[in-house]
């Protein structure tokens, strides 16, 4: 098995102490967006993990890819920090925006709950609270970059929601600005450790829009060939799903052009 942990930083300048921050995004394409705005140094495997070692600034930042869903989360996120210091905590990637937004908008979150389900009832009543001082510098660095962003609370949810009335149900219940599906468990270990923690995602799909598939199905190994038979004998599904990814262009591009500057606001 190969660590998640990384060797101790070298090559800090005499009498200062290097910066490390620990960023944790779902999936490989949330973390090659991140990686593009870094001086990359060294990457890294592990069963169900992958780690990619950077440069930015004054910065040194381990990106991990952790999985989609808040166990996968969790489970990185403590091995991580397990293995390895951080300064701060980074919740990074998409999210689907619960307000009026468009695609590739920064989502701050001031606070994050656990819960959000359709039905009104929430899994926790437990907020955790993210760093005001990283949410104001992510806020700088977005309006230097020329982006759109919004800050408010986010609601971390145990499945994908597809259709838009889960979504305005949502809203409505957590009073959230924007939903993902793991930032809950990156702020609780972040928290735990008494690291500060702050979210920052872009938007990759809207409040109003159905998904053109059940893409909890992909979620689980066994609901893989259901996904892909019910994409086969739905073509109108196709069109959905390139709209998806060209959305996740818009979305993985806002992310480059936001993360740097971050870093620079930080240093």
């Amino acid at each position: 098995m190969i660590s998640l942990s990384a060797a101790p930083a070298g090559g800090s300048h005499v009498g200062i102490q290097e910066k490390q921050v620990g960023v944790f995004a779902a999936t490989r394409w949330e973390l090659n967006a991140l990686r593009r705005a870094l001086s990359v140094e060294e990457a890294r495997s592990a069963p169900g993990a992958r780690c990619v070692i950077g440069r930015r600034g004054g910065w040194r930042v381990f990106l991990f890819q952790t999985g989609i869903g808040i166990e996968a989360a969790q489970g990185v996120c403590r091995r991580a920090f397990a293995g390895q210091s951080f300064d701060l905590a980074v919740s990074s990637g998409f999210a689907c925006a619960l307000t009026a937004a468009d695609v590739g908008d920064l989502l701050i979150g001031t606070e994050v709950l656990l819960g959000g389900y359709p039905d009104g009832q929430t899994a926790s009543d437990r907020v955790l609270r993210c760093s005001p001082d990283l949410a104001a510098a992510a806020a700088r660095a977005a309006q230097g970059a020329g982006l759109v962003a919004r800050s408010g609370r986010l609601v971390t949810v145990p499945h994908v929601l597809c259709r838009a009335y889960e979504k305005r149900e949502v809203a409505a219940s957590a009073g959230a600005i924007g939903l993902d599906m793991e930032s809950a468990a990156i702020c609780e270990v972040a928290i735990e450790q008494g690291v500060p923690v702050v979210v920052a995602r872009t938007v990759s799909d809207l409040v109003d829009e159905d998904l053109p598939v059940d893409f909890n199905l992909f979620l689980d190994r066994s609901g893989w060939t259901r996904g892909v038979l019910s994409c086969l004998t739905h073509p109108a599904a196709w069109s959905g799903l390139n709209r998806l990814r060209v959305q996740a262009g818009v979305s993985a591009e806002r992310l480059t052009r936001f993360f740097g500057p971050f870093l620079d606001e930080l240093g």
